[in-house]
């Protein structure tokens, strides 16, 4: 009887977060295109260009802090506590912001005009990560979608602010809303971390060893994969800013909104399935769980990119003010299916600790992506570029459910 009452509420908790999640995505989706149209009305194709620049600075800081402060984070919680891992992470984070912000300038992956900003906003952005990676492992999940909502919803009242009521409407003011709304989420995100820092690890079993190395190693193959994963999704603004421009890499920005929107469903429920997935008992019960996911982000995702192929480029221009938004979102139609399910597949992967097979498949992606990229972004502009992008995410996907069928059959 005992045992049956403890498993209806944990059905219960586990519909509750994931209801929960869906509608912190919802929002994020409608803040988030709030701040885009605020953007794209005020920046115009260049001004949105130069922010998808910068935020893709901020993401490369953010994705080599992972290689402590995020991929591994839920798999050493297993076995660590919270303020056994805070250290080594604040200081990975640190170092982290000097050497990918110089790292993206000389290799003009990103302008040198925004290195101290990526180096100084991809820090706060990578300690809010690390945080609520903490909050995932915890099983925090509404507390960590609360998290991002702070982040997002801060970010369009001050980008409202800084572009209606001071006019400084440029890449630079946006840059300090930005700011203002990062260290929002970091002072928020330590509100929710209070008291918890010294909470047994999730396993109930002590390790008494030190996290770092496990975090260098399960940390590294995720956040490499994390790094190749940013690079496959953001690549095509630096070719495009290269071959037609920083117009073409804003159009782009946007289509790739779109395409984020689409895959609301699929960010929303993949912490779930690593949470879920790392307490597993056992590969039946993992794959399970796996599945289940897949079919529910599969069903939901569908509608959600036909939507975006339908709606006519007339529509986008109004909205957006700009125009070539309709036919990429077209191309991009079975990369963003593609991209869906392998959210899902890929922190199925990181619960088990298989994160270099997340590696290689994102590398099969950002080879795809530059292969095509280079051949058609100079030929075809906006839309070659979404071409490059779907091929590549259809790659990576079939490369992850090959791993997830090819790891189920050697547990059996």
């Amino acid at each position: 009887m005992r045992l049956r009452q403890n498993m209806i509420r944990f059905i219960v908790k586990l519909l509750s977060d994931i209801s929960h999640s869906i509608g912190a995505r919802l929002l994020l989706l409608v803040f988030t295109l709030g701040t885009v149209l605020l953007n794209s009305n005020f920046l115009g194709e260049s001004g949105l260009g130069e922010v998808a620049l910068l935020q893709f600075g901020i993401l490369l800081v953010t994705g080599m802090s992972g290689f402590v402060a995020a991929g591994a984070v839920v798999y050493v919680r297993r076995s660590h506590r919270a303020v056994d891992i805070r250290k080594i992470a604040y200081l990975w984070c640190v170092f982290s912001s000097f050497i990918a912000a110089g790292g993206g300038v000389l290799l003009e992956i990103i302008p040198a005009v925004w290195l101290y900003a990526s180096a100084g906003l991809g820090l706060l952005q990578s300690l809010v990560v690390f945080h609520s990676q903490l909050l995932i492992a915890s099983g925090r999940i509404r507390a960590n979608n609360h998290l991002h909502l702070v982040q997002t919803s801060f970010l369009l009242i001050a980008v409202s602010f800084t572009y209606l009521l001071f006019n400084f409407t440029s890449p630079t003011g946006f840059m300090w809303s930005l700011a203002f709304a990062l260290g929002v989420s970091v002072i928020f995100s330590l509100a929710a971390l209070s008291g918890s820092w010294n909470e047994a690890p999730t396993s109930g079993e002590i390790y008494k060893g030190s996290p770092t190395p496990l975090l260098f190693r399960y940390g590294a193959n995720g956040s490499t994969g994390s790094i190749l994963q940013l690079l496959t999704n953001r690549a095509n603004l630096s070719l495009l800013d290269h071959f037609i421009g920083s117009a073409g890499a804003g159009v782009y920005s946007v289509v790739y909104y779109g395409v984020e929107a689409v895959w609301t469903i699929a960010r929303a429920l993949a912490p779930i399935v690593n949470t879920e997935v790392a307490a597993a008992t056992s590969h039946i019960e993992r794959h399970f769980i796996t599945k289940s996911y897949l079919r529910r982000v599969l069903l939901m995702t569908l509608p959600l990119a036909i939507l975006s192929a339908i709606v006519p480029e007339s529509i986008y221009s109004w909205i957006f003010g700009i125009e070539g938004i309709a036919q990429p979102l077209r191309i991009l139609v079975p990369g963003m299916l593609a991209g869906a399910t392998s959210s899902i597949l890929a922190h199925h992967m990181s619960a088990i600790g298989l994160h270099k097979w997340n590696a290689r498949t994102s590398a099969l992606g950002l080879v795809t992506l530059v292969s095509v990229g280079w051949i058609s972004i100079p030929e075809y502009g906006v839309p070659g570029a979404a071409l490059a992008a779907s091929c590549a995410y259809c790659m990576q996907g079939l490369g992850l459910y090959w791993v997830w069928f090819k790891a189920g059959r050697e547990e059996n």
